[in-house]
């Protein structure tokens, strides 16, 4: 009896080994998965919800800065892309078009495009933590279409 039970440690650190070794090549597999996306820059989904969260963000960031005294509002997407850090920065590019609502009317919903709209491209890299709840719009550069 006493032989049976001197034998069960040493085969559970036996079995525990075993499952380790066996646990190695899916534990490589993984982590290099995951070390392919931190850092790397990849192409984001326009229709994401947290990207469409991003991009009304920067808008709103581009037009509390903007001089011009009328909104502008997004006309399309063109390309997103986003990079794991310690949080997700976002890189946006996106076409906008100026409205006919004036940055102080009290209702800005809605706001049809003017008749002539000054379509701008635009270059934005947003930081996000969402788990913070944290934005900043880190770089806007935008040019005239």
């Amino acid at each position: 009896m006493a032989m049976a039970s001197s034998l069960r440690v040493p085969l559970l650190l036996l079995a525990a080994l075993l499952l380790g070794l066996a646990m190695t090549p899916m534990a490589l597999l993984s982590s290099r998965s995951s070390l392919h996306l931190m850092g790397n820059l990849e192409d984001g989904d326009p229709n994401d919800e947290e990207v469409q969260y991003v991009v009304d963000f920067a808008l709103e960031e581009y037009n509390q800065g903007s001089q011009d005294p009328y909104l502008f509002r997004l006309s399309r997407v063109v390309r997103v892309r986003q990079q794991v850090a310690a949080g997700m920065n976002y890189y946006l590019d996106v076409e906008i078009g100026r409205t006919t609502c004036a940055k102080d009317q009290p209702t800005q919903d809605d706001c049809p495009f003017s008749e002539e709209p000054q379509k701008q491209l635009c270059s934005f890299k947003v930081y996000f933590r969402a788990w913070e709840h944290y934005l900043v719009l880190t770089s806007s550069r935008c040019q005239k279409v």
